[in-house]
């Protein structure tokens, strides 16, 4: 039963959606079905538009893990899935694809509920991990080998094959989006799976593991288990998993490849951003205005790719800088399913005091904090979007990534400097180049260290898109063709003809 719910809740909620969270399946899905965790670990669901809770739910416990990952490995190594027809993966891809998209709207509000973001951004969320599922349905049929040009004696091909048991551990941004760019290239090329949700998010991914029992997925193919930290630990040292993905910390990813090393599994990470949006004097301001404000108020600025630091031309600094300013005064702080928010809270109180203290500590190395909008009467976990001038190369502010609405700002006078500022970074994730110079933008995109480099715009995601990170911000491909590399493997077979 939920326990408390905000009136702005209560006043929103489908009744689809309040009759699911009367009683919410948050138990370990294993094997086609739910069943009650083997633990005494309680967990709350806490809203942080309100910070009430919800409701709560046992975490999985090590045996929970095992028993999941028997359950996937006895799911891929009988074949009920790897070795269907790949028109028949499809097809029941492209059903649960289809069931998502029929329940969007409550799955929306229990995303928006879980994570604070405000309704607007959750609905795309649940249409991009549509659209991700619905692209990666398509290569259940398309993943293909080749004939090698071996000496005339030999006949020899190169196929490609599921690897097995896939384990998933994803955070609480981008709860359902992300699982997908997990789980949908996995199952598309045969292999079977087993994933660890945020324990601050599991909402819509309890609802999700409903769906693939509707949708015919095969028991065991996909199972769930819900948890914090030791759940993930358990599942990325537990014998029988053949590869791991996971998206959350630079410092839990060096703890996942350290897991991974004692039973040699495959691991493909992202991790952290200090993205870099640099803008040039000759750009289009009003745009690079709204692309910098949408690289980092979207989702609070709780993104890995959140364009965080600014580096921007000098001779343009302070008006830019103003306009800026004017036009995050013009968002609204609030509740996730409140109809005027278009920025919510932070997932949590300790992420909020961690962002106050950065901030703080700005304050001391003699920045500039300029908060933009006031802060909400509620109780929730609410940050004011925030603009930190006078940022110099070293300062915390400038290095850490804050995982907040804060955008720090570095002048530069000249293309070398603006370079080496945005390259100066450890982490490597993503960045973005406003100018109106052709020749400047090649130039620029070349020698950005940057997974991803946008040019006069950010953020663009979509299941065509290779995405990943370099440096700190780890390593490995999710979307387009190039994650289904990572989901199977290459085997050579000669025959002496």
């Amino acid at each position: 039963m939920t326990a408390h719910l905000a009136p702005v809740v209560r006043d929103a909620l489908l009744p689809t959606t309040h009759s699911w969270l009367e009683k919410p399946p948050l138990e370990p899905f294993i094997d086609g079905a739910f069943r009650a965790a083997r633990s005494e670990d309680r967990i709350a669901v806490v809203d942080p538009g309100s910070g009430l809770t919800v409701t709560e739910f046992t975490a999985a416990s090590a045996q929970d893990v095992e028993d999941a990952v028997s359950a996937a490995r006895t799911a891929f190594d009988d074949g009920r899935w790897s070795e269907l027809d790949p028109e028949i993966r499809e097809e029941k891809l492209r059903r649960l694809a289809d069931l998502l998209e029929a329940d969007a709207d409550t799955v929306t509000q229990l995303e928006a509920l879980d994570t604070g973001k405000p309704l607007a951004e959750a609905r795309l969320d649940i249409r991009e991990a549509v659209a991700v599922l619905r692209y990666y349905a398509g290569w259940a049929t398309k993943v293909e080998g080749s004939v090698i040009p071996a000496p005339r004696r030999f006949y020899a091909t190169a196929t490609r094959e599921p690897i097995g048991v896939c384990a998933a551990i994803t955070p609480w941004n981008y709860p359902l989006p992300i699982l997908m760019y997990k789980l949908a290239p996995a199952l598309a090329c045969g292999n079977t799976f087993v994933a660890k949700p945020s324990e601050q998010t599991v909402l819509s991914t309890a609802y999700f593991a409903q769906l693939c029992a509707a949708a015919g997925i095969p028991d065991g193919v996909v199972n769930i288990v819900p948890g914090a930290g030791a759940t993930g630990a358990a599942l990325t040292s537990t014998p029988g998993i053949d590869k791991i993905a996971f998206t959350g910390s630079t410092r839990t990813g060096q703890a996942v490849m350290r897991a991974a090393a004692d039973t040699l599994t495959k691991v493909t990470l992202e991790l952290g951003g200090k993205s870099p949006q640099l803008v040039f004097a000759d750009a289009d301001l009003d745009a690079a205005i709204d692309g910098v404000m949408g690289g980092i108020w979207t989702n609070a600025g709780q993104v890995c790719i959140a364009g965080s630091r600014l580096i921007i031309d000098r001779r343009i600094h302070d008006d830019f800088v103003a306009e800026l300013l004017n036009r995050t005064r013009q968002l609204t702080l609030g509740h996730g399913l409140a109809s005027a928010t278009t920025l919510g809270p932070l997932i949590s109180s300790t992420q909020r005091d961690r962002v106050t203290s950065l901030l703080e500590q700005a304050a001391t190395e003699n920045a500039d904090i300029q908060t933009a909008s006031a802060l909400p009467d509620a109780d929730g976990f609410f940050v004011s979007p925030t603009v930190v001038t006078g940022v110099r190369p070293g300062h915390t502010i400038e290095r850490e990534e804050v995982f907040g609405p804060v955008l720090s700002v570095l002048a530069f006078d000249g293309e070398d400097e603006a370079l080496r500022l945005a390259n100066s970074s450890a982490y490597g994730l993503a960045s973005s180049v406003w100018s109106k110079d052709a020749s400047r933008v090649h130039r620029v995109a070349r020698r950005l260290q940057a997974g991803t480099v946008w040019v006069n715009t950010y953020g663009v995601f979509h299941p065509t898109l290779p995405f990943g990170g370099v440096k700190a911000s780890g390593f490995g491909r999710e979307l387009g063709s190039a994650a289904v590399d990572h989901y199977t493997e290459l085997k050579t077979t000669v025959i002496d003809l």
